[in-house]
């Protein structure tokens, strides 16, 4: 979908697209349809599957709420103030993650029946995302590669720590403690 947004921000409706405070959506495929908001000078936002709260506000109210989110509104297009206020969001209104939700231990068989022929087979056995539970909320953050933190041995028993390094996290999340998601895998007797 794409984000149409008119020139006449309290623009209601145009070639069969409902316009909410001067902004509709519009399939990305649909190229006539793009071609003729951008030919009436509207400006096209593809890649935004749907409007967001900030889309849904008057401009008036959104030039009142910018301060708030340290921008400036003076001179800026409906268009440039809801992109702005959406980068600067996850900003200014972090939830800071204290810890990660506990991971169930990995089996990685026995001394005699090894599960995973080497650190390889181990690693790519855990999971590719963490969860953290805050406020009610679950955000699912990615695992971009455990580090063996104990150093592996499937011919010694003993519980093995890994920890994730994460990938990028969802907004409106925040890691600024530095807190790590990790797992044990356990080579038994």
């Amino acid at each position: 979908m794409a984000r149409v947004y008119s020139p006449v921000v309290d623009h209601t409706c145009d070639y069969g697209v409902d316009f909410t405070n001067g902004v509709g959506v519009v399939l990305d495929a649909d190229s006539v349809r793009r071609a003729y908001f951008v030919a009436k000078g509207y400006t096209v936002v593809p890649g935004k599957d749907a409007l967001s709260v900030w889309d849904r506000l008057p401009l008036a109210t959104l030039q009142g709420l910018a301060p708030h989110f340290g921008i400036n509104p003076a001179g800026m297009t409906k268009s440039a103030l809801v992109t702005a206020v959406e980068l600067n969001i996850g900003t200014h209104m972090k939830i800071e993650i204290t810890a990660f939700d506990a991971i169930d231990d990995v089996s990685a068989g026995t001394v005699a029946v090894p599960l995973f022929a080497n650190l390889a087979a181990a690693r790519a056995a855990l999971p590719t995302t963490v969860l953290v539970t805050i406020g009610g909320g679950v955000a699912v953050v990615p695992v971009a590669s455990w580090a063996d933190t104990d150093t592996f041995n499937k011919a010694a028993a003993a519980s093995y720590t890994f920890t994730a390094v994460l990938g990028a996290l969802p907004l409106p999340y925040a890691n600024t403690a530095g807190a790590t998601a990790t797992v044990e895998v356990v080579v038994g007797a």
